[in-house]
């Protein structure tokens, strides 16, 4: 019961804190150009590894945007696994194509990206990138305060501290209403009157 209260008084923050998070995220997101100009993903290139040195010299991080332009008369992206990358193979069923001419991929979680032509002599002239993309620093979320537990019904009472005083005992009430030592003053009232009588007679 009391996380269900926990979960219901967090929800508000926990919104606007991920609200914050994505507006950070995609404020400082980026977008990349690949080779850095409007037309570098197309051969013949300055050095085979011309693309691989431009991606060395960015630190790509999820949620940034890669962007090829290219004449998609001529050329084509495949997005590809590392062996396929390597070998400059073009035909595969896990290969996303892209032929549109200016392809816009979101890098959405970390890890290596292979791209290469689709040209295969294109690619083996270096037309190809792979890139690292790192994540972005999270957001620490303060966590929940845990509810105490509560007592067991069949646990035993917790016995008193040898050093706090022990409770005095209550009076007992007597049939007539009145204390022992109220009866017992009474008495010598009674006592002290009949020898002043007795004097007196």
């Amino acid at each position: 019961m009391n996380m269900g209260l926990c979960l219901r008084n967090n929800a508000s923050p926990f919104l606007v804190m991920l609200s914050m998070c994505l507006l950070i995220c995609c404020s400082q997101a980026k977008q990349y150009v690949v080779g850095g100009t409007a037309n570098s993903w197309k051969t013949p290139l300055s050095s085979p590894h011309s693309l691989n040195h431009w991606a060395n010299s960015h630190h790509f991080k999820i949620g940034d945007t890669l962007i090829f332009k290219y004449d998609e008369r001529t050329e084509s992206v495949h997005e590809v696994n590392e062996t396929d990358y390597e070998r400059c193979n073009t035909v595969g069923q896990e290969h996303v194509v892209f032929n549109d001419g200016n392809t816009k991929v979101l890098l959405t979680k970390s890890g290596f990206r292979h791209f290469i032509s689709g040209n295969q002599s294109h690619c083996r002239m270096g037309l190809k990138l792979a890139v690292v993309v790192i994540s972005r620093k999270p957001i620490d979320k303060p966590p929940c305060p845990s509810p105490a537990p509560s007592p067991s019904p069949l646990s035993p009472a917790p016995s008193p501290s040898p050093l706090s005083p022990s409770p005095s005992p209550s009076p007992l009430p007597n049939n007539h209403g009145v204390t022992g030592s109220s009866s017992a003053g009474f008495v010598g009232v009674t006592l002290w009157l009949l020898g002043v009588m007795m004097l007196l007679l």
